[in-house]
């Protein structure tokens, strides 16, 4: 009964912070979650001011920026629901420092040195310095690491691996990863592979920071928890961005059912664990 009791409490709808750095996080997921949104309803108008549109093969792989927008929306949402608990802007705050480091590597690396870009970059790193205030309450030497024994654990632990190891090629390969998902960047915006390669970062962050609480799920049972509520969220939002990408944009049908059963797969894995411990 203490368990329940306590997930009940988890549960409660949080206020408005009242102290600062709180409240910056508070705004930073919030604003997260508006920007995803908007990626998730106007992918085209998104394309066109980051850099990026459909590939002159798949012209509606702008698509694609559906999902990946509901992924954002989903966990910024989420975010904000359960924001008493630290462990959700926390895995907000390390994915998007990861996010801004791989824009660095793009303004450093590819031809992406813009006024927007640089704002982007600017805005990430303030995102994620709020929101990683939260990541020595989550990430202590209470924190027993490793890949969990038993099979549920074990089975979320490899769905945020394969998070990480997707973040990991997009980051590192952004072309072939475009050319995948039909997109492209706009030929007078070479910059738009910088969001690419964020995107690839957020990515990459979020699977990594969520492998480390999935590998201590013994002595930190709550914070896998509410991680784990996040990512449904974040994955249902983003399943209805690529069915719209299907209905809307009708990008490439074999891709898109590939992402929706794997993006299916990782929810109904993630989905059962909660089940079984609750």
């Amino acid at each position: 009964m203490e368990a329940e009791s306590s997930v009940f409490d988890i549960l409660a709808w949080p206020v408005f912070p009242d102290q600062p750095w709180p409240q910056a996080a508070f705004i930073a997921a919030l604003l997260l979650g508006l920007g995803g949104l908007l990626m998730l309803a106007f992918p085209a108008t998104t394309g066109r001011v980051i850099g990026l549109e459909g590939s002159q093969t798949r012209p509606d792989g702008i698509g694609e920026l559906r999902p990946v927008g509901g992924f954002l929306a989903g966990y910024g949402i989420a975010t904000l629901m359960f924001f008493d608990q630290p462990v959700l802007p926390a895995a907000l705050g390390a994915a998007m420092a990861v996010a801004t480091f791989a824009r660095l590597i793009s303004l450093m690396s590819d031809t992406s040195a813009s006024l927007l870009n640089l704002l982007l970059f600017l805005v990430q790193a303030i995102f994620s310095v709020a929101l990683l205030a939260y990541f020595p309450e989550v990430v202590t030497n209470e924190l027993e690491l490793g890949v969990p024994t038993e099979l549920m654990p074990q089975l979320v632990f490899f769905v945020f691996a394969g998070l990480a190891i997707v973040g990991f090629l997009v980051l590192f390969a952004p072309r072939i990863a475009m050319n995948i998902a039909g997109l492209w960047v706009i030929a007078d915006k070479q910059g738009g592979i910088a969001s690419v390669r964020s995107t690839g970062g957020f990515m990459l962050g979020m699977g990594g920071f969520g492998m480390t609480i999935a590998g201590s799920w013994q002595s930190q049972f709550v914070l896998l928890l509410m991680l784990c509520f996040g990512i449904v969220v974040a994955l249902g939002l983003s399943i209805i961005g690529r069915l719209l990408a299907l209905v809307l944009n009708r990008g490439n049908l074999i891709f898109n059912i590939v992402a929706l059963l794997a993006q299916a797969a990782a929810i109904a894995i993630v989905v059962t664990y909660v089940g079984g411990a609750m």
